[in-house]
């Protein structure tokens, strides 16, 4: 459930009301992709995350709230979406989460190298010239590749990761082929796959992938993950709503 807030902003209310994420009424919102990324997150007690393109901050927050006490760092691009992750970490008590706001593609000083154990990310789904334009610029910038197209965030992501150190993302199907050649000419090697269907019975939408930075070969396609089942979540995302992990 959501409710209008101060200056057009609305004040979502999740997992029993546990968890509140404020976000802009307008412009870029984040949707059911990043609860599914985060649960398909491994996170290794004292590895350090990072979340690029962490929008209200959702991922590293809803995390955190679910139990993980590492430290996380999200950085925003994006001056309103930074000012809501900031507010968000403030009222959900988030003291191991940082944010930053600024360009990845030009570096900032808490990015180093080997620093980050993990990377996440939600990146945009649209090439760059294909697809709607969104007359909102802040929706624009966070589903279309016209600021981060896959190849840099994957030059980035490895060129920040220690050996091992691992990616997650969720990514369109029709998508896949091109991310998986493009992972692997960036020395990341697709460790874990697993599709995303709106409902049983229909085909895949989304997939969520985990790679490992000089992994060997290998790869574990997990049992699909269908969304909706007679109009109402499946149990399996039902639980993603709950803090209990």
């Amino acid at each position: 459930m959501h409710e209008i807030g101060e200056s057009g902003e609305t004040l979502d209310l999740l997992c029993g009301e546990q968890l509140k994420i404020f976000q802009g009424k307008k412009g870029y919102r984040f949707s059911i992709d990043s609860i599914l990324l985060a649960n398909f997150v491994r996170l290794k007690k004292g590895e350090r995350m990072l979340d690029i393109g962490t929008g209200c901050g959702i991922i590293p927050i809803y995390m955190t709230r679910r139990g993980f006490q590492n430290p996380m760092t999200g950085v925003e691009f994006q001056p309103g979406l930074f000012r809501s992750a900031l507010k968000n970490k403030a009222v959900n008590g988030c003291d191991n989460v940082e944010f930053l706001q600024g360009d990845v593609r030009e570096g900032l000083p808490e990015m180093t190298k080997d620093h980050f154990s993990v990377i996440v990310c939600n990146p945009p789904y649209t090439p760059k010239g294909t697809g709607r334009t969104s007359p909102d610029n802040s929706r624009h910038t966070a589903r279309c590749e016209s600021e981060l197209d896959l190849t840099l965030l994957l030059s980035l992501a490895s060129s920040l990761l220690p050996r091992k150190g691992r990616l997650y993302l969720i990514y369109p199907s029709k998508r896949a082929g091109e991310l998986l050649y493009s992972a692997k000419s960036h020395r990341l090697e697709p460790k874990r796959l697993r599709f995303i269907h709106p409902r049983d019975g229909e085909e895949s939408n989304l997939f969520l992938a985990e790679f490992l930075k000089d992994g060997g070969t290998g790869t574990k396609v997990e049992k699909p993950l269908v969304i909706h089942k007679d109009r109402l979540y499946t149990g399996e995302v039902q639980s993603y709503y709950s803090l209990k992990r």
